[in-house]
Order: C-alpha cells, then sequence, then structure tokens
C-alpha cells in the first residue's frame, strides 16, 4: 500500500478521498445478502448464499455476454460459481474447514463463513456514495463478471441505475507482450523512473486514449519524454520574456489574434476531454498552444498579453496534471505583470479610444480574465471556469 501511494504522489496523482477496508463493512454486506433474499433474487446452496441471474432480466447489458457460451474465469472457479446455474455467483460462502479451524470467518444468519468477490464493492460505493454513483472505472477484464454482477445485485436491491458512466481501461503491454514475472519483462515503477521523469510517464500514459490498448517501449517512453520536454520548454520562454525589460506596451491587432488562437485552442482541449477523456486530442491542443505561444515570444511579446495566454496554458497543463510545480495560475507568473493589459486599457478609455479598450475588455473575457471598472480604477481577475 505505501509503494501504491507513493507512486501516486510521484505521478501526481490526487488521492482519493478515503480508501475504505472490506472487513470494516462486513456487517453492511451480511444486511445486503439478507435484504436480496427478502426479494427473493438471491438463495441459500449448500456451500453459501448465491446471486439468481434468473431473475435479473438485464443481466449482461454492460458486457453484452452471451451467459449460454461463458467460460468459467479462474475467479469463478475459485468460488464454485458452478452451483445450480453456471453463472450464478456467490453473495456470500461458507467456510471451509480449514478456514473454520484457523478461524478465518465471520458469523452471519446463514453460517460462518466469508463475503464474495462482488458483495464488497457494491456495499462499500453505496455506504460512501449513496445508490447511483456517476462514474465507475477498472481493467476491461473487470467488465465481466465483476461489474456486471455489481450491477446486478446492486439495482435487484435499489431498483436505481447502479452507475451512470462506466470507464473501462485496456491492458498495458510491454513490447506488444503481457506483462509478467514468467516472461521477464516485468518493469516496476522505480525502473521506469530510474531512467525517465515522472512528468514524461504521466505524458506516456496520457498520449494514448484509456479505451486503447498502450504499449510500454523504450521508444515510446523517449518520444513522451521529448514530448513533454517541448511543453515544459514553453513555461522555460514565458518566463525569460517575463523577466525581459517591456518592449512592446501595445495592443494590436496581433495581440488580438493572438489571444483569439489561445481561445481556440482552449476550446479544442475541452472539447477534447469532452469527448470519452480524450487526452490525446488535448495534448495536441496543448502542443498547437505551446507553438503559438513559442511564435508569439520570438517577435516580441506584450507582457500583459503574454500572462493572458501563459494562464490559460498552465490551466490546461495541470488539467492534465503536467508541470503543477512550476505554477498555478497567473500568480505564479507574477500579479503585477497581468496589470499591464489592465493599465494599457484604462489608458485608452482616459484618450476616449474606446472601441480599442472595449476590444481587449472582450478578448480578456473570452478567455476567463474579467476586468471591471470601479471608482479606484481597473481591477481584474481570473475566473475559475
Amino acid at each position: 500500500t505505501r509503494s501504491f501511494l507513493r507512486g501516486l504522489d510521484v505521478l501526481n496523482l490526487r488521492r482519493a478521498t478515503t480508501y475504505p477496508k472490506a472487513t470494516e463493512y462486513v456487517a453492511q454486506m451480511i444486511d445486503f445478502v439478507q435484504k436480496l433474499l427478502d426479494k427473493g433474487v438471491a438463495y441459500v446452496a449448500d456451500d453459501g448464499v448465491y446471486f439468481d441471474i434468473d431473475k435479473f432480466p438485464e443481466y449482461g447489458k454492460l458486457s453484452h455476454v452471451d451467459t449460454e457460451k461463458v467460460e468459467k474465469t479462474e475467479r469463478m472457479m475459485q468460488d464454485e460459481y458452478d452451483k445450480e446455474a453456471a453463472n450464478d455467483f456467490a453473495l456470500w460462502k461458507f467456510a471451509t474447514q480449514e478456514e473454520l479451524d484457523r478461524g478465518i470467518y465471520y458469523e452471519s444468519p446463514w453460517g460462518r463463513g466469508r463475503p464474495g468477490w462482488h458483495i464488497e464493492c457494491s456495499v462499500m460505493s453505496r455506504c460512501l456514495m449513496g445508490d447511483t454513483i456517476d462514474i465507475h472505472a477498472g481493467g476491461e477484464d473487470l467488465t465481466f463478471p465483476h461489474h456486471e454482477n455489481e450491477i446486478a445485485q446492486t439495482e435487484s436491491l435499489t431498483g436505481k441505475t447502479f452507475v451512470n458512466h462506466w470507464l473501462h481501461v485496456r491492458f498495458l503491454t510491454i513490447n506488444g507482450t503481457k506483462m509478467s514475472k514468467s516472461l521477464g519483462n516485468y518493469i516496476s515503477f522505480d525502473d521506469v523512473l530510474a531512467k525517465y521523469s515522472a512528468e514524461a510517464f504521466r505524458y506516456f500514459y496520457l498520449s494514448v486514449h484509456y479505451r486503447r490498448p498502450l504499449d510500454y517501449t523504450e521508444e515510446s517512453m523517449k518520444i513522451a519524454e521529448n514530448s513533454v520536454a517541448r511543453l515544459g520548454n514553453t513555461l522555460d520562454l514565458i518566463e525569460g520574456a517575463m523577466n525581459q525589460p517591456d518592449v512592446n506596451l501595445d495592443y494590436t491587432e496581433k495581440e488580438s489574434t493572438f489571444i483569439e488562437s489561445v481561445k481556440e485552442l482552449r476550446g479544442k482541449f475541452e472539447a477534447a476531454m469532452d469527448d470519452d477523456l480524450d487526452t490525446h486530442g488535448a495534448l495536441d491542443a496543448l502542443h498547437a498552444m505551446s507553438g503559438a505561444i513559442n511564435r508569439y515570444i520570438d517577435i516580441g511579446a506584450n507582457k500583459g498579453v503574454l500572462t493572458i495566454a501563459a494562464t490559460t496554458y498552465l490551466k490546461l497543463l495541470n488539467a492534465l496534471g503536467l508541470y503543477e510545480k512550476r505554477a498555478g495560475g497567473a500568480g505564479g507568473i507574477t500579479d503585477d505583470v497581468i496589470s499591464i493589459l489592465a493599465d494599457l486599457r484604462e489608458k485608452l478609455r482616459l484618450e476616449k479610444n474606446y472601441d480599442l479598450s472595449d476590444m481587449i475588455r472582450d478578448d480578456l473575457g473570452k478567455i476567463g480574465v474579467v476586468l471591471s471598472d470601479t471608482a479606484e480604477g481597473a481591477r481584474w481577475k481570473i475566473e475559475d471556469s
């Protein structure tokens, strides 16, 4: 567990709010099983309590499995899922004599034993998040039977939709082959980080849509390292430009066009993420924005305009968990610099150049920077949306 949590931190993955232990919810599991028995969708067999899939007409709606053709998995065999019907699954397993002798069991109304493989997840999620959860994720191998059985038992009890959105991740392979210690191709977390940065490792995972197979190779990691470095190089260029003397205090068509391109690329990023978390498409938009910022810096950047673009760029990087330690928004660059553009707009207003003044205000608003005119002068803030 410590190694897992350390990996989360190094890869900049936010920890869950809670990490429930199944052993702390056994009483709730027993209650859940009893209610299924009371509803007539479960039965007691000679070695445990089983869910009757014939009592759930929608069984198979997630995996679209043909229950007549299903071959029992190793997990099914271990839990002896062939009782009464080939695909009825265990809700509660009676303890074996060895388990009884060793004291490995829980008391229940049906006899000493342990919860089945699937009941734990349904009970803990219901206790912590209610009858319906928005997103349920897992590996592609869990679609059937695990997630299919979660649906059957939970919806039979509650009469409500169990999960609104299922996210099943494809397998990770090593040079086109399943990773296995027996094959000698097992690569540990630390093995990867001994060669490549954590940013590159995270980028590697983001570079392929989660519903597509991901193949780990040395070449793919080198590409990830170079790609994420290019995104980081733009941050270096931004910081360098901010430390240079002010050479451009104008807001011309060049600045307006640049801001518009940043807005457009932000839209493409968000559209990709809204399309079933298409992180590959989101990275394409980020690289395009990186190039646009680099080119704007090359021709002499207005620091106020550059700060607005940098704020957007950082926000999108951070949305993917990249370079969060570099900066956390405009304040990570400098709060003073963003005021340059607001001051320029105020000067234009005093000169009664309202067209250009309004254009600055509107263009800033398009990328989330709100300017407000007060008795003390112009104020600005960055919206979180």
